[in-house]
């Protein structure tokens, strides 16, 4: 077989891409967790605070 041509772009298969290990989802947090016991919990985001607070029915309000 023929020496290649230095001149010639070497032929590279794309390296195959590491798959991570599945790891814990922790995009969810239970309501009791975030507040520990209080009925309302302040947040801040981009410089602004917000006030999440838990009704006396049980729903969440998230106010500026």
């Amino acid at each position: 077989m023929a020496d290649a041509n230095p001149r010639q772009a070497k032929l590279t298969l794309p390296s195959l891409r590491k798959v991570a290990a599945p790891r814990e989802d922790n995009s969810q947090m239970d309501s009791a967790t975030l507040f520990r016991g209080n009925r309302e919990i302040r947040i801040r985001h981009n410089e602004e605070t917000y006030r999440l607070t838990i009704t006396k029915l049980g729903k969440l309000i998230l106010t500026k």
